[in-house]
């Protein structure tokens, strides 16, 4: 099993959108996938569990007391409009989790309690892919330990690669190590925005080989499909993004070797 954090301390670049479609693509092609939700605003929960917003277990349950309630009982079938999506499941969030995370900061090995829950489900899943949160909270220091890669999106805004560096940093110093596997790549592209793709391309030099190929156009289809509880696949599969989100699941693929 693989753990894929989807990461980026600026809020609106795509993150979640990212893990539902890229989880979906991926469950599409037999791979059993693992989601987990660990932004309070619980946006990831909603689209993949139909609007449900009160569970029996949570992740904000697994951080209060692992030992109460392991993750295993807060692992529930991902869906889209009631329906359950084959091999994709999910382990929601709740409005709790940032109040309980604020609790944990006493905690002995506090930033390790995600990687330790994620071993008793090595054996059941692909690939895990966290949803983080746009800051540095204790939630996205458990996704750095727990993670085997780092996939950042980058939007196209002019400021959307701002705090690159510093997350850069962060996770050095969390992995101890210099050599940190991440990836990044352009989300919400549009190809007229020519001013901006210049720009961004420019920036993005510097990274290297450590840029993906893949880029993901902007699609207003993405938005309607998460306000329908659903993924692009289910909601319009006939989309040329889906195509896209085809080509990020490769490359992610590759570099994780699953």
């Amino acid at each position: 099993m693989k753990t894929l954090a989807v990461i980026n301390q600026k809020g609106g670049v795509g993150k979640t959108t990212t893990v539902i479609n890229l989880s979906a693509q991926l469950a599409s092609e037999g791979k059993r996938v693992l989601v987990i939700d660990l932004d309070p605003q619980a946006n990831l929960t909603v689209v993949m569990t139909g609007g449900q917003f009160e569970f029996e277990t949570s992740i904000t349950d697994v951080f209060e007391s692992a030992k109460k309630h392991p993750i295993l009982s807060a692992i529930i079938p991902a869906q889209s409009q009631g329906v359950p999506i084959p091999n994709l499941c999910i382990c929601p969030t709740d409005i709790r989790l940032s109040r309980v995370i604020e609790q944990s900061l006493t905690k002995i090995h506090r930033e390790r309690i995600l990687m330790k829950q994620l071993e008793s489900c090595s054996s059941d899943f692909d690939i895990v892919i966290l949803d983080c949160p746009p800051n540095l909270s204790l939630t996205s220091i458990n996704a750095m330990m727990a993670a085997d890669l780092f996939l950042i999106p980058v939007d196209g805004g002019s400021f959307s690669l701002n705090g690159l560096a510093d997350l850069l940093d962060a996770l050095e110093e969390v992995k101890e190590t210099d050599d940190v596997n991440y990836a990044v790549f352009r989300n919400e592209y549009a190809k007229a925005n020519k001013l901006i793709n210049n720009f961004l391309d420019e920036q993005l030099k510097g990274l290297g080989d450590k840029v993906l190929k893949s880029t993901i156009r902007r699609s207003e289809a993405i938005g309607q499909a998460s306000v329908s509880s659903q993924t692009l696949l289910s909601y319009q599969p006939k989309s040329s993004t889906n195509d896209d989100y085809r080509s990020l699941a490769e490359e992610v693929c590759k570099l994780i070797n699953v």
